[in-house]
């Protein structure tokens, strides 16, 4: 893969790595004629060892792999036992996907400011707790956990369960504890730009042995496919219920092995790049969004700017010089998306039109996000730096 014309490097992560690796174990599973994970000519395996690495990766006893980050956000609430027209807290910054996964389980989105972690802000969370809400789904963004112990502590005092938005953060932690093995249940997305990617797929990782059956059963048709080949899924316990189908297949999860070594180095080259470059601009007028915990985040680097003009100057030098850079989510809220402000699913609207919400959006139009690559190397850091440095002496001429 190359650069986009002008651009000094790939902004991509676990993409810039792809090479023959990926391409013999996908070759590996063509041969076998055994792409499917339950059954074929010569079956690999290859997703139940997926879920087992990533499991003791996420420090859980259980992964489920599954289609995508969406599945497994609506599988991981389904396994928890949403009941219908239950509400969950989602932060208004995430994407769209979110608040898709709420919706495709059955329940009602209720959207919280975030702060500036650009996560949900554990300060506005209390206030938003009714007698119908279920859950709490915090969104560690960016490869940045959210603050998640004040978060628990409300969710806890609450009787809330909490589905960990950890699309954009697989090999992310906080404070010593993988994201995904925090609350009640995690989610992760394999989507191209992500930490390890499949070009699609997902992982649910959870603790409670009941919930995993639910899961696991859930994203298998309820359990009635593997039942019908003479293979069992659940325990006599628990009573049928027909499910989806969100399963992964064996393709997807023999080009996610190869890179899932991979991923803790990934996060600390790219920490130790954020870090660098933080140091080396101390002398700038940055505002450096907050990291709940520096040491375990997956590389992050944006700051705020004074004014939404302001961002977008500077992400035009940045841009200029080749770096890639942005505006997070072009400055809009989850609920700027005409259907989630308007509440329609596709059985109707759902629920009222919600606030502005003016401390999210002051934060995201005034940010700037620089993409960091995995093929990036020490120049085009210091080019980072030297660009920063020069947009703010030309502001200041």
């Amino acid at each position: 893969m190359t650069t986009e014309p002008g651009m000094r490097y790939e902004p991509w992560r676990a993409l810039a790595l792809w090479g023959e690796e990926e391409a013999a174990a996908a070759l590996e599973v063509v041969r076998s004629r055994s792409l499917f994970r339950y059954y074929g000519p010569d079956l690999g395996h290859r997703t139940d060892a997926f879920e087992r690495a990533f499991a003791e990766l996420a420090g859980v006893p259980h992964t489920v792999a599954v289609s995508s980050g969406t599945a497994a956000l609506t599988a991981a609430m389904v396994g928890l036992g949403i009941p219908e027209g239950a509400e969950v807290i989602v932060p208004a910054v995430t994407f769209v996907a979110s608040v898709g996964a709420v919706v495709a389980a059955r329940g009602v989105p209720v959207f919280a400011e975030v702060d500036d972690t650009l996560t949900l802000d554990p300060a506005k969370l209390e206030e938003l707790v009714t007698e119908r809400t279920w859950g709490v789904m915090p969104v560690h963004l960016a490869n940045v956990a959210a603050d998640m112990d004040p978060i628990l502590e409300v969710a806890r005092r609450h009787g809330l369960r909490v589905i960990e938005d950890a699309a954009q953060a697989a090999g992310v932690s906080y404070r010593g504890r993988p994201v995904g093995g925090i609350g009640d249940a995690g989610a992760f997305s394999f989507q191209l730009d992500k930490n390890i990617t499949a070009g699609e797929g997902g992982a649910v990782t959870v603790t409670d042995a009941d919930v995993y059956d639910r899961v696991a059963r859930y994203q298998d048709q309820g359990g009635q496919f593997t039942t019908s080949k003479g293979a069992t899924r659940g325990t006599a316990d628990h009573p049928p219920f027909i499910g989806a189908n969100l399963r992964m297949t064996e393709l997807t999860a023999a080009i996610l092995s190869v890179q899932l070594p991979r991923l803790v180095p990934l996060c600390k080259r790219l920490r130790d790049v954020a870090r660098q470059v933080r140091a080396e601009t101390a002398g700038l007028p940055l505002q450096w969004r907050r990291l709940p915990d520096e040491e375990g985040s997956g590389g992050d680097l944006t700051f705020f700017t004074e004014s939404r003009l302001e961002a977008r100057r500077v992400v035009g030098a940045l841009t200029a010089a080749g770096i890639p850079a942005h505006t997070m989510y072009q400055g809009q809220t989850v609920t700027s998306n005409r259907a989630v402000r308007e509440g329609r699913t596709p059985w109707g609207v759902a629920w009222e039109r919600p606030p502005r919400f003016r401390a999210s959006e002051g934060y995201l139009g005034r940010s700037v996000t620089v993409g960091l690559g995995a093929a990036m190397t020490d120049e085009d850091v210091d080019t980072i730096v030297a660009t920063l440095r020069s947009a703010w002496a030309d502001a200041a001429g």
